[in-house]
């Protein structure tokens, strides 16, 4: 095992683990001890960060951040981040969902979970401490609105929104919901980074922003 190109993240030759105090497996992933640490097997095929890492992601500023995570889910994508970052505002719409945050969160020290709508910041927003990245992965019809909202009330260093295209029109081109998408963000931030992560997780793209 020796460490990445990504701050923090480490590899074997083919895939990224996470360095961790935790060895217990998340999502089933793969655990490997060493020496008294863990390396947890960061799978593209289930984490869209990962995919992104897979595909050549340039811009990775998680070591140490302050992170505002929209679209949690059950914590798989938190749960390597959490390894990376100083803090985890885990932000999450679903009650069955946050059942599984919460109890990663309280396996793990970081982990701050938030059970709220993305879309209502004034809600959550008492509860995150000037975040230096927000990272959404929301599937929702109005995904970019959100991003937009939450990247204009925080003014985080960084944005990493996670689009799912099929979840705004399935009757169009994948693409042509990337570009207009894109077209949209530049209007108030510098897009920096668009990635084609369909290999591992299909009809998403990955755009980096920054404020």
């Amino acid at each position: 095992m020796k460490r990445s190109r990504y701050p923090g993240v480490f590899t074997d030759g083919r895939h990224f683990y996470t360095l961790s105090n935790y060895g217990k497996s998340v999502y089933g992933e793969k655990v490997i001890k060493k020496k008294g640490k863990y390396y947890h097997l960061w799978n593209p095929r289930r984490s869209k960060l990962s995919a992104s890492m897979h595909l050549k992601l340039k811009s990775f500023p998680f070591a140490g951040a302050k992170i505002l995570y929209l679209g949690a889910s059950t914590g798989t994508t938190v749960s390597h981040v959490s390894d990376l970052a100083e803090i985890v505002y885990a932000v999450e719409v679903s009650p069955i969902s946050m059942q599984k945050l919460v109890s990663l969160a309280e396996q793990r020290k970081n982990i701050f979970p938030i059970l709220e709508d993305a879309r209502k910041v004034e809600n959550f927003a008492i509860f995150v401490e000037e975040p230096d990245i927000i990272y959404q992965d929301v599937s929702q019809r109005d995904q970019v609105e959100i991003f937009i909202k939450n990247m204009s009330y925080f003014n985080p260093n960084w944005g990493f929104i996670m689009l799912k295209t099929r979840t705004i029109d399935m009757r169009r081109k994948p693409r042509e919901i990337m570009k207009e998408t894109v077209k949209k963000i530049k209007e108030n931030f510098t897009v920096v980074e668009i990635l084609d992560i369909s290999r591992f997780q299909k009809d998403h793209y990955a755009i980096v922003v920054r404020a």
